[in-house]
């Protein structure tokens, strides 16, 4: 069963549409105001008896805002990264019934893992993460997940102060293997490589 609720504040209530089997069972209206004749005619002209042929982006367009429940987890998922569009952008995302199928079939670990998703991918400013949309999400899965766990890396290595070029002393200050691991991550990101000079083990800035 799929629940789907579409909700109006001009018309203070929600119209409640029930899909069983892909097809369009019962409808509840709990609008505090009655409709109007234009109103009877934009929202008869956006339903859809088939589930797969919803088109959320006419909801939005006549001012209906839309919440699945009961859903496959396709629908929480656009649900998720609409709150998280608007809140980032200020505007609603217009999502079709395509890209609620392409979230259906993501492969994620749990809805909380969804959300640090979409969270990193709203603040990502790569050129892959760019314009934001569903399906720029789904098809850039394992370079959003790079990105994350490069930046959990840099987050690590911003426990220490490490000075620009090498430093022996600073080497030695390292109190464990995980700061002396950032220090040398630091080291090649400035271009520096280990080297020896006789028997002594330095680090060289490669020209």
């Amino acid at each position: 069963m799929n629940k789907l609720v579409l909700s109006s504040k001009k018309l203070q209530g929600s119209l409640t549409l029930i899909y069983e089997k892909g097809v369009l069972k019962s409808l509840t209206n709990d609008f505090k105001k009655p409709l109007n004749t234009i109103q009877e005619v934009e929202i008869k002209r956006v339903l859809r008896f088939d589930f797969t042929k919803i088109d959320l982006e006419a909801f939005a367009a006549i001012g209906l805002d839309w919440t699945p429940l009961d859903m496959p987890n396709g629908g929480q998922y656009v649900a998720l990264f609409c709150q998280a569009y608007k809140k980032k952008h200020g505007c609603s995302y217009f999502v079709s019934a395509k890209e609620g199928a392409m979230l259906k079939h993501l492969s994620l670990k749990n809805e909380s893992d969804f959300e640090q998703l979409v969270d990193a991918y709203m603040e990502c400013k790569e050129w892959w993460a760019s314009p934001k949309s569903i399906g720029g999400l789904v098809s850039r899965i394992n370079e959003l997940r790079q990105w994350i766990s490069a930046l959990k890396h840099d987050h690590q290595s911003s426990k220490w102060h490490f000075p620009d070029g090498y430093s022996k002393t600073r080497e030695q200050e390292c109190k464990t293997n995980e700061e002396i691991q950032a220090y040398w991550r630091h080291l090649r990101a400035q271009g520096y490589q280990k080297t020896k000079v006789g028997i002594v083990e330095t680090w060289k800035k490669v020209v």
